[in-house]
């Protein structure tokens, strides 16, 4: 299965994302690929150092960027789970990976300037699903607020907002929320299912197990 994590909108947790559903997969015995195509290449030096680290379960990196509709076809081929993080952004890679992907995973904070993105999100995958007329999408509400006194008001206005676009995208019911830990991890070569904090993992759990 094809999995990309990909939005039109900077620093909305997608390489978090990607990291951590790739762990989990694995986890599970899964054999994982986790496709790194943003220029960024977060996801490759995370990847580097957990090899450095020598963590279990390992996982397999693959740098492409450009057209990589082919190569994600031909590594779904060979692993259970590909996972492809793409550019925040309207990239060639986002619409490239969109057309051979199974779903797509579209990280979102509960933003004006996330959430105008969606519009553009919306119209792309109209035009994707002419030629992948299966693939599915699906927005995750990503670094919500923890604070209990926000965060039923800003999950309510997040859904609210999702109404408008539910034809063509289905929210999650899994919330990843804006945890120091998310961050703690990643120079180490990890994922939060990996550290010692019960409820990130758990929050990682529920995501897994909602879109897979």
């Amino acid at each position: 299965m094809i999995t990309l994590i990909g939005c039109n909108k900077g620093g909305a947790g997608k390489s978090t994302t990607s990291i951590n559903l790739s762990v989990a997969l694995a986890n599970q015995g899964h054999d994982v690929c986790l496709v790194d195509a943003d220029p960024q290449h977060s996801a490759s030096k995370w990847h580097a150092e957990r090899e450095e680290a020598g963590l279990i379960p390992a996982i397999t990196l693959v740098e492409k960027s450009g057209n990589i509709s082919q190569t994600i076809k031909a590594l779904d081929e060979k692993f259970d789970h590909v996972v492809v993080d793409v550019a925040g952004r309207n990239s060639r890679e986002l619409i490239t990976g969109a057309v051979a992907a199974h779903q797509i995973i579209a990280p979102h904070q509960c933003s004006q300037l996330d959430l105008d993105t969606l519009e553009e999100l919306q119209d792309q995958l109209i035009r994707v699903r002419d030629l992948n007329p299966n693939l599915k999408a699906y927005v995750y509400h990503a670094m919500a607020s923890p604070n209990p006194a926000v965060k039923e008001k800003e999950r309510k206005e997040f859904l609210a907002y999702m109404e408008e676009f539910k034809e063509n995208m289905t929210p999650l019911n899994a919330i990843g929320y804006y945890r120091k830990v998310y961050r703690d991890v990643i120079p180490e070569g990890k994922s939060v299912l990996e550290a010692d904090n019960a409820t990130a993992k758990n929050e990682i759990e529920l995501l897994m197990h909602e879109v897979f």
